[in-house]
């Protein structure tokens, strides 16, 4: 058996011989891929596939034959044996022959189209797949690859995956096409988490089928897990996929591999493991512990121990630290100075030491390790990646990506040299490796330094790697534009940069990069209308995920006047690298970056309040708002800058000055204004005055400052004017604002005064209201004493009454009645209750109520009579009451004079009820006298 051999043991179990080793006697040891997972057996037989019989029974039936069916046959065998060998020049060319003779062949053109995506042709392996959809429609394998050829491609996606969706619904619990679908998937980033659904359910299918998923799954699984953002869920796919490669048993761990260790951070524990060194301890240290160990078991020997010093060990009950010194003392006793206080909670305790568990050490395994690396840099976890970067590099030293990473991480951190350093050690590894001289390229670019960026470039150019190659043209169209400046050449320079991008354009139409750059040169030529479609159309394809061209509309919109617009890209882009932060592609800090972005917002507010003061009436009266919020925004760039930057402040000096001419124009705009805006604006220019004197005395010194003598001397004098302008103003508007408070202070006095007044009157009034509610009470009082008086007498004229009326019996006549009966006339027996006097009620007069009992008693007599006399007169009337008087009358608020009326008519009718009364009585009495008589 060799290594690469497919065999089967006994009679189902088939894998493949990794490797063979022949014994010292008869028994000879081979290794497979696949663990055994059949009970235990001896005496299996072990079969092997006889490639060379086959070759040779092959070529003898394709020379026996005329048949070009049994010739394809043949040669279908030949070149499966080429294919299984991994000879794919010489299988393609029998596969070939095979369909050519019998086009028909299924398999034969399936063999063809593999060996065609070997060899990276993928148009030609894709039209041998159709074909053989043509003739066997249900053939899975080949509706799975044609698919995922087709999303290679990027043609029609909906196509390709139409193709898988077709292939899985033939074959539901195939996890090999869920594979594929999901490999598919993972071409595209925005498919992201579709595929790792669908590597979960072929995980789970292979699971079910009791298979061992590979390595490479678990690992696609947690790249994809990173890039979604679940770091959690990434790293355990990541400890899977290094238990899944211990598995395989691709790589036997040396017990020797222990001795060194290059990883010993917590975060990297998935290559480290502790080891029992048999050794004892025990604490000097006190009740409280101490950072003395001694060794026990009469162990005298320090090399015996296996430890060193820097090692990290543990002790029993969880107690970690690190040795920092081992000595020995005269008696022989072996003391471990440690970093930590010890406290044990036994008197002794077994030491173990943190070792590699070799894992490193496995090919299969460096991969895994790297990506591990990397999720540790997105976590934040900057020192576990670094030790792991340099564990990969101490065992693989050729491995190149680990040091161009750690190139990566010294300058995101600023450390330019340390980079370089890297990147020198990574160009002596590979010094023609792409990707190491683009990361030396992108160094030199954000140091400013265009010729050694060039250099590298143009020598990636040569090298014809189509990706390298567009990222070279694209670096070279940017060296161009960035050297616009250089005398004589803008012209030529802007051609060249326009001439790089429209060649990447030419050979890659979805390359929003290149795209984003020719937009740059229409924009700094002046075609703006052009320039803002291309960037609109860079930010519909990538997604803004290119955050430049929200910068760059920023910039278009500004040179429009459309502000608004500008200041919302400006703000879109922040946030967008506020988002990325750390993937920056040079090394400016994303401070720096962010200040320069701010100082675009400050100028745009500057130029939007310069705009609105054109107006130069009530209309810019916003103008003043927005020079504070230019204000604001320059310092907040002052802050965010990692050095003084003198354009900055000159920027600020400058905005305050403009600012101040703003508020001192107010009065002419009619814009209202108050004496504390005034002193503001006069601060900002005094605070202002002393910086600009300080920059126009460094440029008389001969000191670098970007900006001319001449306009910071014209712009000192004319803060020095505006000074004494504001103060005059200032004066002035204090005056205005003392007057109007003296005004204010006399109107308010006013309205208190006409406040306290009517508050006075109204008080007077309810004054009045109440007392006469008093008196109104009063009277309503003396009537009611009225009324119960005449009440009184009422029932006293009734008693007299009946008193009067009663008939009295003869004396000695008993029981008989009088001749002619019973007289039933009225006024014979006045048992009635006589009708209410309404009159005699609602006398008011004054006078009645000094009259003695008696002239009341007469008085309600002679009225109840007249009463009597009124009440028959009224019901011969209509049927109507004669009453005159009303409620009104009774608790009414009547005047003297119609009390006096009231009375005197009262009275008037008093005398004469009366004298018609003693008349009718006296008739009464004259026929009862003669009714007796007879």
């Amino acid at each position: 058996l060799e290594g690469g051999d497919r065999i089967r043991i006994g009679h189902g179990f088939e894998t493949m011989v990794m490797s063979a080793e022949e014994g010292d006697g008869e028994e000879d040891s081979f290794r497979i891929k696949d663990g055994w997972k059949l009970d235990s057996a001896s005496n299996l037989k072990v079969w092997k596939k006889d490639y060379d019989r086959v070759l040779t029974l092959a070529k003898g039936a394709y020379n026996s034959t005329n048949m070009p069916e049994v010739q394809a046959e043949s040669l279908y065998m030949l070149a499966r044996v080429y294919h299984a060998r991994g000879e794919m020049e010489q299988a393609n060319k029998f596969y070939d022959k095979a369909c050519m003779h019998a086009p028909e062949l299924s398999p034969a053109r399936f063999g063809l189209a593999q060996t065609l995506i070997w060899d990276e042709a993928y148009d030609e392996a894709a039209a041998h797949l159709r074909l053989l959809l043509g003739t066997c429609s249900n053939a899975t394998d080949a509706l799975a690859a044609l698919g995922l050829l087709e999303v290679k491609a990027g043609k029609d996606r909906r196509e390709a995956f139409v193709y898988l969706k077709k292939a899985i619904d033939l074959d539901p619990f195939n996890a090999d096409l869920v594979l594929i679908e999901a490999l598919a998937l993972q071409q595209h980033e925005s498919d992201y988490p579709l595929s790792l659904d669908r590597y979960r359910k072929a995980v789970r299918l292979l699971e079910a089928q009791s298979r061992t998923v590979p390595a490479d799954v678990l690992t696609n699984m947690g790249v994809l897990c990173h890039e979604t953002k679940r770091h959690d869920e990434a790293l355990e796919m990541y400890g899977r996929a290094l238990a899944a490669v211990e598995a395989e048993g691709n790589h036997v761990v040396d017990e020797a591999d222990g001795g060194g260790t290059f990883v010993r951070h917590k975060d990297n524990e998935l290559f480290w493991k502790m080891v029992d060194t048999d050794v004892r301890v025990k604490a000097l240290g006190g009740e409280e512990g101490g950072t003395d160990l001694t060794v026990v078991g009469g162990r005298t020997d320090v090399d015996s121990l296996g430890l060193k010093v820097g090692d990290d060990i543990s002790l029993e009950g969880g107690v970690e630290t690190t040795i920092r010194e081992i000595s020995k003392v005269d008696d022989g006793v072996i003391h471990l100075m440690v970093k930590d206080k010890v406290d044990l909670k036994s008197p002794e305790s077994r030491v173990s030491v943190k070792r590699s568990n070799g894992r490193l050490r496995n090919p299969s395994s460096i991969s895994i390790a790297f990506n591990l690396a990397r999720l540790h840099e997105s976590s934040g976890r900057v020192v576990s990646a670094i030790e792991l970067h340099k564990a990969i590099l101490k065992q693989h030293p050729s491995y190149v990506n680990s040091y161009l990473r750690l190139a990566c991480i010294a300058r995101d951190c600023g450390s330019l040299k340390d980079c370089s350093e890297w990147l020198k050690n990574a160009v002596a590894v590979a010094p023609g490796n792409p990707e190491v001289l683009t990361l030396v390229g992108n160094l030199h670019l954000s140091l400013c330094d265009w010729a050694p960026a060039q250099k590298v470039f143009d020598q990636l150019l040569q090298q014809k790697v189509p990706m390298v190659e567009a990222y070279s043209m694209l670096s070279l169209g940017n060296i161009y534009f960035n050297n616009l400046n250089t005398p004589k050449k803008y012209s030529k320079h802007l051609q060249h940069a326009a001439d790089f991008y429209r060649r990447i354009l030419s050979k890659d139409r979805a390359n929003a990069y290149a795209a984003n750059g020719l937009g740059t040169v229409l924009a700094e030529k002046g075609e703006l209308f052009q320039a803002k479609e291309i960037f609109n159309r860079v930010r519909e394809v990538s997604g803004d995920t290119i955050a430049d061209s929200l910068l760059n509309l920023g910039h278009i919109y500004l040179a429009q006047k459309k502000h608004p617009e500008a200041l919302q890209m400006y703000q879109s882009y922040m946030n967008r690298t506020r988002s990325s932060a750390g993937t920056q592609a040079t090394s400016k800090s994303q401070e720096d970056d962010e200040a320069e972005v701010l100082l675009y917002v400050a100028f745009a507010y500057f130029d939007w309040a310069r705009q609105t003061e054109l107006f130069n009436n009530s209309k810019a009266a916003p103008a003043d708002e927005r020079y504070k919020k230019c204000i604001e925004y320059i310092e907040m760039a002052m802050k965010k800058s990692r050095r003084e930057n003198v354009v900055l402040r000159y920027n600020w000096c400058l905005t305050k000055l403009q600012a101040a001419n703003c508020v001192l124009q107010k009065v002419n705009r009619n814009i209202r204004r108050t004496a504390q805006e005034v002193k503001d604006a006069l601060d900002g220019l005094e605070e202002s005055l002393p910086i600009l004197q300080t920059m126009l005395q460094w440029k008389e010194e001969g000191r670098k400052v970007a900006i001319s003598k001449g306009m910071l001397t014209g712009v000192v004098t004319q803060c020095k004017h505006n000074i004494d302008s504001a103060k005059s103003h200032l004066k002035e508007e204090r005056k205005k604002e003392a007057d109007a408070e003296t005004l204010r202070n006399y109107q308010r006095i006013q309205a208190e005064t006409i406040e306290k007044s009517r508050a006075l009157a109204a008080s007077l009034q309810k004054e009045k209201e109440a007392q006469e509610r008093e008196e109104s009470e009063q009277r309503a009082k003396r009537k009611m004493m009225r009324v119960t008086h005449l009440v009184a007498g009422w029932e006293q004229e009734v008693a007299a009454v009946r008193k009067e009326t009663t008939p009295k019996k003869k004396k000695g006549v008993k029981g008989d009645a009088p001749p002619g009966g019973v007289d039933d006339e009225a006024g014979i027996f006045e048992t009635d209750l006589p009708e209410n006097d309404n009159s005699a009620l609602f006398d008011d007069s004054d006078d009645s109520d000094d009259d003695d009992g008696e002239d009341n008693a007469a008085a309600a007599a002679g009225g109840s009579d007249a009463k009597r006399t009124e009440s028959a007169a009224g019901d011969d009337d209509d049927g109507k009451p004669a009453q005159k008087g009303t409620k009104k009358d009774l608790f009414g608020d009547s005047s003297s004079e119609e009390e006096a009326e009231l009375e005197t008519s009262s009275e008037k009718r008093s005398s004469e009820k009366g004298g018609g009364k003693d008349e009718e009585r006296a008739s009464k009495k004259r026929k009862l006298e003669d009714k007796g008589n007879d």
